[in-house]
């Protein structure tokens, strides 16, 4: 079986609906084929191949969380974009704190990459620290915000529920996954009143009745593998 923890830095392949997955540098050999299965939330999917499911997100691009406005909007975006089109991935970061596979996704049919698009359109921010400034993503949102597009027009401010959009020297706020004194980062686990054990990034992360706990007792997700 295919050891996907060893796909940092390398590019895939993947057509959506009968999904056709390929190393960037033998182009030619046999693909893997699998299934984008669902959008989670905004910039965010599961890719199903080989029966292994692997939680990607787009990289550079930051989007409003279900209670913010322009939330319906992104997840469209991202279903549009993501489901059902020919586009090529590039990993970034095998995985990041929430444990997702961090990807760049360029959509050969608008000429352009998944989270350029988005931060043009004013869909989503640029995540500056994530990407180190890139050139395209920083032009975009300064377009994005000349024209007063999406996010920019809306006047909430995200940065005070936890979604900065001018993320510039500081780091990305993940209350959820730092210590308490911000200094050290350590998963924090939801635990169900059923004592099933979520990781950050699974689907059933903080739903229904449950807690919080960095050292939680009961039993892992099949899905997102809990505490493994």
């Amino acid at each position: 079986m295919l050891n996907f923890r060893k796909l940092t830095q390398q590019y895939l392949i993947v057509v959506c609906s009968g999904l056709n997955l390929c190393f960037s540098d033998d182009i030619n050999s046999t693909g893997i084929n699998g299934d984008i299965i669902r959008v989670i939330k905004p910039g965010v999917f599961d890719y199903s191949t080989d029966g292994l499911l692997l939680r990607m997100r787009a990289w550079g691009v930051g989007f409003p969380t279900r209670e913010q406005p322009g939330y319906n909007r992104a997840i469209s975006f991202t279903e549009t974009n993501l489901i059902g089109a020919l586009n090529e991935i590039k990993i970034r970061n095998e995985f990041d704190l929430e444990n997702l596979k961090v990807v760049d996704i360029t959509l050969p049919s608008r000429s352009t990459t998944f989270s350029r698009l988005a931060i043009e359109e004013g869909i989503g921010w640029h995540l500056e620290n994530e990407t180190n400034r890139h050139g395209f993503l920083v032009m975009a949102q300064l377009r994005a915000k000349r024209k007063s597009l999406g996010v920019w027009a809306t006047g909430f401010d995200y940065h005070s529920t936890s979604s900065n959009l001018n993320f510039g020297a500081n780091s990305p706020i993940l209350p959820r996954i730092m210590s308490g004194n911000g200094a050290l980062p350590t998963i924090r686990y939801w635990v169900t009143s059923f004592g099933k054990i979520h990781r950050p990034g699974c689907s059933f992360y903080e739903r229904g009745r449950g807690e919080l706990s960095s050292r939680p007792t009961g039993e892992d997700c099949r899905i997102c593998g809990g505490t493994k």
